[in-house]
């Protein structure tokens, strides 16, 4: 019996469907789209012509800043593998909540560099993920949203300037030179979280914005059908052995 259920095992484990985890890094949001994922998502400027790749509160993005609270920014990015096969063939939609949760700061909106809470203010802005759906294109296993793994903020400035903010609690320091206009960022990385916190900015000149994040996404292996057809099989076998 104890051959049985070795081959049993087996037996299952040579019929589940792969399943990956992976990133979505450095998503980069502002009111204009999402940009440095053209080939998922399509250019900012084909979301603007509406796409429908990306949506910001119902509407396509805009040049023109975008003050609300919330922002739901919904995406839908495809060209992924999480069946873990070497075939980049899956989608998922999700929407992105940013909101304020707090009330420091002024208005929450989304601009072309990024979210504030006015000009040089980013205060009591969290950012979480609303919903998501999506199953795998070779497999049929559910995507699952695991959490944020980093996230960073920017600052735009023309003379020398120094910037800080807090990310979950961790300061990150931004600062231009003066040579004309930049725009450093500051990343940071962490283990998954349901949320992505960015509060008490501090030093002066300058914006300072949240500017990208990154997202993991996994699907579970699961048994395909004729699984539960061998193994119901086996089961068989294992009570004929009992009887003898």
């Amino acid at each position: 019996m104890t051959r049985t259920l070795c081959f049993a095992a087996l037996l299952g484990a040579g019929c589940v469907a792969n399943g990956a985890t992976l990133t979505i890094s450095a998503l980069d949001v502002r009111s204009n789209g999402v940009f440095g994922h053209d080939a998922n998502v399509g250019t900012a400027a084909s979301q603007q012509g509406g796409s429908g790749t990306v949506l910001i509160n119902g509407g396509n993005p805009t040049a023109a800043a975008i003050p609300a609270d919330p922002l739901d920014i919904q995406v839908i990015y495809s060209g992924l593998d999480l069946d873990g096969d070497s075939t980049p063939n899956d989608t998922v939609t999700f929407t992105l909540r940013v909101a304020k949760f707090g009330t420091d700061g002024g208005a929450l909106r989304a601009f072309n560099q990024g979210v504030d809470t006015g000009f040089g203010n980013l205060n009591d802005v969290e950012v979480s993920m609303l919903s998501w759906s999506g199953t795998t294109t070779d497999f049929g296993a559910p995507i699952v949203f695991d959490g944020f793994t980093g996230a960073a903020a920017g600052m735009g400035a023309g003379a020398a300037f120094t910037r800080n903010v807090d990310i979950n609690g961790t300061t990150v320091n931004l600062s231009t030179t003066g040579a004309g206009f930049e725009f450093p960022i500051a990343a940071l990385d962490f283990l998954p979280v349901p949320t992505v916190r960015f509060d008490n900015s501090g030093g002066t000149g300058g914006s300072i914005v949240a500017r990208h994040y990154d997202l993991q996404f996994s699907a579970s292996a699961i048994p395909e059908p004729s699984t539960f057809v061998l193994l119901g099989l086996v089961a068989c076998g294992l009570a004929a052995c009992r009887r003898r």
